[in-house]
């Protein structure tokens, strides 16, 4: 007694436990789910937005570098319009003292334009670079790259900004422009002329400094971060990864961007080491490419405090929906239990009362009978409310997957199932009809109604409808499908073991209908009495597939074959599955292949125990299988058959090929392919896998083989021999025979002569 306490406690508590772990799993995964895909939206959203954000602000650089230049433009029209600077542009003969007077009228200490770092006034007429108020001779004018690029007027353009080093002009005089200091600047040219060497301009060079201190005061975070590139790759603005006038399009981190044909975007990089987001704007007229680079860790760092919160609401959130589902097992559990427990307590009273002696009783009623001299006597030992004059009907139960059942449950719960079954049965019909319900075992449980012959009309009708009740009860509370087949009406209670046995055999025809069928032991009796003809033509029909090697259709046939026995007896069934494979078998015979390869036991084994199987899928599946396995052998046994003959055809046509034009020098796989209609590449793979040796190879070996023929048999010079063998360099010749025959064609011929000698002597 306690050993059965003990077990019951254990079953309780292992069946709370897989309730819990189910829950937990459920809401477990259903968490992860959520938080995942909200932090993966918030890191998606965060990196849109400081892409966004930064594109904003590299646009608002765009647009006050194009003011400053602007700026730049207008201040060098506004000195093209000063009288005095187009006399110092253009006057050829002026003295010292009438340019200094001109360059003060121009007023350059008075130009309004930020971080200008120097003006020159070019004259090529008259030799002159002017700037500060001095007049330099051109030949040695300091910033000698603005000269030649005057004399190279493709170099530069007009009142368009180019990018330079010069020398200090705080310097020019007294220094020599190889050791000056270089500064970064800007330059902008006027000219009006229109000649293949600028003749006159005014250029204006801005400092560097100028774009870096309007990028500061927008946001000084952003200045060290930033660069500025033209279309060729050329750096316009430095920092920290690039110098100035530095080409970067030849950098992999930033080739792919500035090639990039889209207005803006934004890219994940790895420079120096560091990884970066580098946001990326190109506006025109300029064609410049505005980048900033901003480092992953200031992103992944708020990211991160993300991550951490989703991680804390995911935490707190399963720690709770534990304990919910923690409350809601126990609840379960304990309804659970509590029905288990009831059930179990009414077997055990039952047992004490003679529950299993009444079950043997009824099981001996059920299928030997009892003799009538002690029927009477046991029916009320047994308090069984059956008299021999009422008539009898049986109603059979069988679990389904039966195979699965026995693998789920232990012996002892196989009972205790069964025993819920009974009792449901009991409840459904106890207050309709007299009725004893019995354990047969193997699956199978037997319910014995006591019917009065004026009631069985009405029991009849509402036997069917029963049946389904107690189903889908049984479903419901214990979770096993059940069958269920419905005898003929009896007159006696010693027909009863006959009817149980037809309401067995009914039950195995539930594999035409699957699970939770309903079968009548008088329909089983009618497909008993048909015969069944084996259909031939589907026959004949799923072997041309099989040759044809259609499989779809080959199935679809078999499936056919075996479908034609609904309505039929399962010993029409066992009947049709049996010749069905050895008409296949005997159809493959021809090929010693399929022959030898194709194993039938599977189904054969299949056919024999039919009655084994819950449904015809099953047998469906045994021969789709046996159908596979046909098509696999087949199709190797015609892939062999087709690779020997393909690559017998490709060796005999090209050795008849080289034996006819190997004295040809042309001769070679190209030639060989084309007259075979092949590309050359297929050809040589298809010969190397055919023969073991490349096509090149093939035809030396024929070529030396006929060469040491003619050495042998013939008084030919090597050099004829070379020749007539396809050799046109008798040089190579040599090369090729002695490698090939470890010997020179001479030393061959003496040991040929030497040989034939030998042999003439004896």
């Amino acid at each position: 007694m306690a050993t059965t306490a003990a077990k019951s406690r254990i079953r309780q508590w292992t069946f709370f436990q897989r309730i819990f772990l189910s829950f937990v799993l459920v809401v477990t995964l259903t968490n992860i789910v959520l938080t995942s895909t909200i932090y993966m939206n918030v890191k998606r959203n965060s990196m849109e937005m400081v892409q966004k954000y930064t594109i904003e602000e590299l646009s608002q650089i765009s647009y006050s570098t194009s003011f400053m230049f602007e700026a730049a433009k207008l201040t060098l029209l506004q000195l093209y319009g000063n009288p005095s600077a187009i006399k110092l542009m253009n006057a050829i003969d002026l003295s010292e003292l009438e340019a200094g007077d001109l360059l003060r009228q121009v007023g350059v200490v008075n130009i309004n334009v930020p971080f200008v770092n120097s003006i020159y006034i070019f004259n090529r007429a008259a030799g002159k670079m002017y700037y500060d108020g001095k007049a330099f001779p051109v030949d040695t004018f300091p910033d000698r790259d603005m000269i030649n690029r005057l004399d190279n007027r493709g170099s530069i353009r007009n009142l368009q900004p180019l990018a330079r080093q010069i020398p200090n002009p705080s310097r020019y005089i007294g220094v020599s422009p190889e050791s000056a200091e270089l500064v970064d600047v800007y330059s902008f040219l006027f000219s009006d002329s229109y000649t293949a060497q600028i003749d006159s301009a005014i250029i204006l060079n801005v400092s560097q400094e100028w774009m870096k201190h309007t990028i500061e005061s927008m946001n000084p975070e952003i200045s060290s971060e930033t660069v500025i590139a033209d279309s060729d790759g050329t750096v316009m603005l430095s920092n920290v990864h690039s110098g100035y006038l530095e080409n970067i399009n030849n950098q992999a981190d930033f080739s792919e961007i500035l090639n990039d044909p889209a207005p803006s975007g934004y890219a994940l990089r790895t420079i120096q080491g560091h990884k970066y987001l580098v946001t990326y704007v190109t506006v025109a007229p300029l064609d410049w490419t505005y980048i900033r680079l901003t480092p992953y860790e200031a992103i992944t760092g708020q990211i991160s405090q993300i991550m951490i919160t989703t991680l804390v609401i995911f935490i707190a959130v399963t720690v709770l929906s534990v304990l919910s589902v923690m409350l809601l097992s126990k609840s379960v559990n304990g309804f659970v239990n509590r029905k288990l427990s009831d059930v179990e307590k009414k077997y055990a009273a039952e047992k004490k009362t003679g529950y299993e002696k009444k079950q043997q009783f009824l099981r001996l009623l059920a299928t030997r009978g009892v003799e009538e001299t002690r029927l009477a006597d046991d029916l009320s030992r047994y308090k069984i409310q059956f008299s021999p004059d009422p008539s009898f009907m049986v109603m059979m139960l069988r679990v389904d997957g039966y195979k699965a059942y026995c693998a789920k449950y232990t012996p002892e719960d196989r009972k205790l199932l069964a025993y819920g079954v009974m009792n449901i049965a009991g409840e459904l019909t106890g207050s309709l009809f007299t009725h004893e319900a019995v354990d047969l075992e193997d699956g199978y449980i037997a319910i014995i109604f006591h019917v009065d012959r004026q009631q069985d009309e009405a029991f009849t009708i509402k036997l069917e409808e029963l049946a389904l009740q107690i189903q889908d009860k049984v479903n419901h509370f214990l979770g096993v499908s059940c069958s269920a087949a419905l005898g003929d009406m009896q007159e006696e209670l010693g027909d009863i073991p006959d009817s149980v046995a037809e309401c067995r055999e009914a039950l195995d025809y539930k594999l035409f209908d699957g699970p939770r069928a309903i079968l009548y032991t008088s329909r089983i009796k009618e497909i008993k009495r048909k015969s069944h003809v084996f259909p031939e033509e589907d026959m004949e029909t799923l072997v041309e597939h099989i040759w044809a090697g259609e499989k779809e259709n080959a199935s679809v046939c078999c499936r056919q074959i075996v479908e034609s026995t609904r309505g039929y007896s399962i010993a029409s069934l066992q009947t049709t599955v049996l010749q069905l494979v050895i008409r296949l078998k005997d159809s493959l015979q021809k090929v010693t292949l399929l022959a030898e390869e194709v194993h039938y036991d599977g189904v054969i084994s299949v056919a024999t125990h039919v009655i084994r199987c819950e449904t015809l899928e099953e047998i469906h599946a045994r021969l789709e299988s046996l159908l596979t396995e046909i098509f696999d052998v087949l199709s190797r046994s015609r892939e062999a058959v087709k690779r020997h003959e393909r690559y017998s055809g490709i060796l005999e046509q090209v050795s008849g090929l080289i034996a006819e034009q190997f004295a040809d020098p042309n001769l070679n796989p190209e030639l060989l392919a084309e007259r075979l209609g092949l590309s050359a590449k297929y050809l040589r793979t298809l010969y190397k896998k055919a023969s073991g040796e490349t096509l090149g190879e093939a035809i030396n070996h024929y070529r030396m083989e006929h060469s040491r023929a003619l050495l042998a048999q013939t008084e030919a010079s090597v050099q004829e021999i070379a020749l007539q063998c396809g050799y046109a360099n008798s040089n190579y010749f040599y090369t090729l025979f002695k490698k090939y025959n470890a010997m020179t064609p001479n030393e061959f011929r003496n040991v040929a002569l030497h040989r034939n000698a030998d042999e003439g002597s004896v």
